[in-house]
């Protein structure tokens, strides 16, 4: 019998079935280099959603020619090749695509990792005012610009854990202020987006008057989030997360 450590692999609910390191090992995928592409498709035509994590793909030596006959050709084409790549014995699920003259691998979920968004409640059953429309075109007009420009956004949290990390190695005082409680609350998306254009209008001591947007009587729709990645690492990742942040106030 072996003696490895025991792992428990969830059938369906409270139903389990335990496995040993040694079996999922024998389980696992022969490591290989090589990229066996299934098909190209357009990429308009892959949801974001089933991306997870981007790698840049350079080639090997001598293989240069044909790194750049693949680049070119599938740019040229406007197609993205999708393929399986074994790596740390997992099989996995890869897009790979043309970019700034090279190309990218993005690994990507599976269909069954995937949340259903038919699970999640879409407001189907919402009845739009008169002037509603116009207004949430008016902010997205207000905001629109012709391209993303990533360079403009930064992690503000990374930026005071670094400020931070200097202050301790330059031996000053710290002083450790309490995390804000972030709490679920009911977001008035109507009165959001009034305040949002009064704000860019220069009139944030105002709230913008607009006689034919009114409050809907009852409760204010709510916008839930829920994950759509069912991966059980999302959990590791907010643990992670929420270390750093404790790491932060010592």
């Amino acid at each position: 019998m072996s003696t490895g450590q025991n792992i428990c692999w969830r059938r369906r609910k409270d139903q389990y079935v335990r496995f040993t390191d040694e079996e999922i090992k024998s389980l696992e995928g022969e490591a290989s280099k090589l990229i066996d592409i299934e098909e190209f498709v357009p990429l308009s035509t892959v949801d974001p959603i089933y991306f997870e994590k981007t790698y840049y793909l350079g080639p090997d030596k001598g293989g240069e020619k044909p790194y750049r006959l693949l680049a070119d050709a599938m740019a040229k084409t406007e197609r993205v090749a999708l393929a399986k790549y074994v790596m740390r014995g997992k099989e996995s699920l890869v897009l790979i695509r043309p970019s700034q003259h090279g190309l990218m691998l993005h690994t990507m979920y599976f269909a069954d990792e995937v949340r259903d968004f038919g699970e999640i409640g879409k407001g189907e059953s919402a009845t739009l005012k008169e002037g509603e429309m116009g207004l949430a075109l008016r902010l997205i007009e207000d905001l629109a610009h012709p391209e993303f420009k990533p360079e403009q956004y930064q992690d503000d949290f990374r930026q005071r854990v670094l400020d931070l990390v200097n202050l301790k190695v330059e031996g000053k005082e710290v002083t450790t202020l309490t995390p804000e409680v972030h709490r679920a609350q009911v977001i008035d998306l109507m009165d959001a987006l009034k305040q949002s254009l009064a704000r860019r209008a220069g009139r944030a001591e105002a709230p913008v008057k607009d006689e034919a947007v009114e409050a809907t009587a009852g409760p204010a729709p709510s916008m839930t989030k829920k994950p759509p990645v069912k991966a059980a690492k999302r959990a590791a990742d907010q643990e992670k997360v929420e270390k750093k942040a404790q790491a932060g106030k010592k």
